[in-house]
């Protein structure tokens, strides 16, 4: 289902270790949960409801990049004063506290159940699904905060859809 809908997001092959992540007690879903690239929302009919929808559920909030990330070896420029916001699961402690915006501080997943993610491999984040799982437990992401950053800045008008949507139903 999600990759084939997923317009512009490549196929990431289903990379779950239960063993390492049973062993490191799953330390990435512990302290921060993992960002969405925009694609899953695109696929939507209505972007910025699909996104309303998800941040109106209270497992969803949405967190702030400061700056646009960019490459000078591209030609890229930074914008040392933007903010970008993205959508990613929400902690446990701000779910309790029903907040639409990132709270300061780490926190564990909303999706993080018993036995690992409550989601299904092809559901989870677009950064969950890149993370890549090690020995050391020094896991790696081949997706980071930067691309969803540089993806994201291009659909702040979803993001403010979705807000103006969630503050027209109060």
């Amino acid at each position: 289902m999600r990759n084939s809908a997923m317009p512009n997001t490549p196929s990431i092959t289903n990379n779950e270790d239960f063993s390492l992540c049973r062993a490191c007690g799953g330390e990435c879903c512990r302290t921060r949960p993992g960002i969405e690239a925009p694609a899953r929302f695109l696929a939507a009919a209505n972007p910025a409801e699909e996104l309303a929808r998800l941040l109106a559920s209270g497992l969803w909030v949405l967190d702030r990049h400061y700056g646009v990330p960019y490459d000078p070896g591209k030609g890229e420029t930074g914008d040392p004063d933007r903010i970008i916001l993205y959508p990613r699961p929400a902690t446990r402690r701000e779910r309790a506290e029903g907040t639409l915006l990132v709270v300061p501080g780490a926190g564990e997943c909303v999706l993080l159940g018993d036995e690992g993610c409550t989601l299904p491999f092809a559901e989870r984040p677009r950064a969950c699904q890149a993370l890549e799982p090690a020995s050391d437990f020094a896991c790696t992401a081949a997706w980071t905060r930067f691309d969803a950053a540089r993806e994201w800045r291009h659909h702040q008008d979803t993001v403010e859809g979705a807000l103006a949507l969630l503050d027209s139903r109060q």
